[in-house]
C-alpha cells in the first residue's frame, strides 16, 4: 500500500540498487537497538495500514515514518466537513512495538498525548494538520480558519496501538494496560486503543521481516 500507484498494476515496484541494499541491511539487524528500530518501524507500518483501511473520503493520513520517530508523532489524521469545508477532528496516533506495554503506555504513550493537549505541540500538530488539508485542497483562507479551530477548539482524538504477550490477552489485562487514559481530556470516544497480542514479540517481527525482504528482493532494480 506505501507503493500504491507508483508502478503499473501488476508488475514489481522498481527501487534503486543501493535502496533495496539499504532495505537488507535494515531487515536483517544484527544488534538488539537496530533490531528493536526494525520491529518499531514494521509495527509502525503494520498499524499505518490498519488506520487507512478503517479511514473514509473525509479523512487524510500522513505517511509513516521511514525512520526513528519523536515521540507522539508516528501518525497525524485530520477530519473534514466536506460540506463546510472545515476541521472537525484531528487525531494523533502513537504506536509501540514492545515487551514492556504497561511502562511505555504509562509513561511515554500517555506523556505525549498530555503536551498535545496542552499545546506544548502545537507547532508538530499545525504542521501536520495544514499539510494534510493541503492535500484536500483546502485553499489559504479555509487552512487558516482549520488552524485557528485546532488551536482555539482542540478537536483532538488519540490512538494508541501496543503490541502484547501472550496472544491470549485477556479483556481484564486490556483495561488494565489502558489504566490512565481517562485523564486525558475530552469524550471517551476521543481515545482509542489498539493491542496486537503475541507470544513472542520479538520471535514474530523476525519472521515477518524476513517475509516483507522476500517481497522486496522480488523488486526489480532500476540501472
Amino acid at each position: 500500500m506505501i507503493l500504491d500507484g507508483v508502478h503499473p498494476a501488476g508488475t514489481p515496484p522498481i527501487v534503486s540498487a543501493a535502496l533495496k541494499e539499504k532495505l537488507r541491511l535494515e531487515l536483517h539487524p544484527q544488534t538488539d537497538p537496530k533490531i528493536w528500530h526494525r520491529d518499531g518501524l514494521l509495527f509502525e507500518i503494520i498499524s499505518w495500514v490498519a488506520a487507512r483501511l478503517t479511514a473514509t473520503v473525509d479523512d487524510a493520513i500522513s505517511d509513516p515514518h521511514l525512520k526513528a520517530t519523536n515521540q507522539g508523532t508516528d501518525c497525524v489524521k485530520v477530519t473534514i466537513d466536506p460540506g463546510t469545508r472545515t476541521l472537525t477532528r484531528a487525531t494523533v496516533y502513537e504506536y509501540k512495538c514492545t515487551t514492556n506495554w504497561r511502562q511505555l503506555f504509562s509513561q511515554d504513550v500517555l506523556a505525549a498525548f498530555r503536551e498535545y493537549v496542552s499545546g506544548e505541540r502545537d507547532n508538530q500538530l499545525a504542521q501536520a494538520a495544514i499539510t494534510l488539508l493541503i492535500g484536500l485542497g483546502f485553499t489559504p483562507q479555509e487552512r487558516n480558519v482549520a488552524y485557528d479551530e485546532l488551536i482555539r477548539t482542540r478537536p483532538l482524538a488519540f490512538q494508541a496501538s501496543l503490541t502484547v504477550a501472550p496472544s491470549g490477552f485477556t479483556a481484564e489485562q486490556r483495561l488494565a494496560l489502558f489504566s490512565g487514559y481517562d485523564a486525558i481530556a475530552g469524550d471517551v470516544t476521543t481515545r482509542g486503543g489498539n493491542t496486537m497480542p503475541l507470544d513472542d514479540v520479538r520471535a514474530w517481527f523476525e519472521d515477518f521481516s524476513g517475509r516483507v525482504w522476500a517481497r522486496i528482493e522480488a523488486f526489480d532494480v532500476r540501472r
